[in-house]
């Protein structure tokens, strides 16, 4: 690991589902791609992706591919290569001495010390964090698949014309 202009550059993951994919995804895989000599995608198996939520996701192919088009744009934009690896759980590969850091969501961060746990069960050292703030659409509310999924807002962050955001349910007493 070195730093070049003030900047920690070493071996970072990052995981998730990535379906779809967001603007809050792209901050991520900025952060990531802004910090590291080398990015480390952990994207979710189909069978954990549908285990771990109701609404449908696409497959793991199809996953892979839109998170192939953004990981290029960000790979040739920072000069960093990348590898998208399949997981199946929340450790991933992020107990393995391959990476030495994570960035993450702070929704997520939690996540890191159960995988902080598991790397110091292994003799490894915990890992460097880069965590980025939840990323809000127009509405003021987190950016989210599953508000993108549900047409609430796209994946840009702008209100979908026509739909309630749960933020202004919220506002006139309605649930989320």
């Amino acid at each position: 690991m070195s730093q070049r202009h003030g900047r920690y550059h070493g071996r970072i993951c990052i995981g998730g589902t990535f379906s779809p994919l967001h603007k809050g995804h792209t901050a991520l895989l900025e952060e990531a791609f802004r910090n590291g000599d080398m990015v480390y995608i952990g994207l979710t198996s189909d069978r954990m992706a549908k285990a771990e939520r109701e609404r449908g996701v696409e497959d793991f192919t199809a996953r892979s591919r839109e998170l192939s088009k953004e990981a290029d744009r960000l790979s040739k934009r920072y000069g960093v290569p990348y590898s998208i690896s399949e997981i199946d759980d929340e450790i991933g590969f992020a107990d393995s001495s391959t990476v030495d850091s994570i960035a993450a969501s702070r929704e997520t961060e939690s996540t890191i010390d159960i995988i902080d746990g598991e790397r110091l069960r292994c003799g490894l050292p915990p890992l460097r964090r880069f965590i980025i703030e939840m990323v809000l659409a127009d509405d003021g509310a987190r950016i989210s698949s599953t508000r993108v999924a549900a047409g609430e807002v796209g994946a840009d962050g702008k209100v979908v014309r026509g739909s309630i955001s749960r933020r202004r349910r919220k506002d006139e007493g309605g649930s989320s």
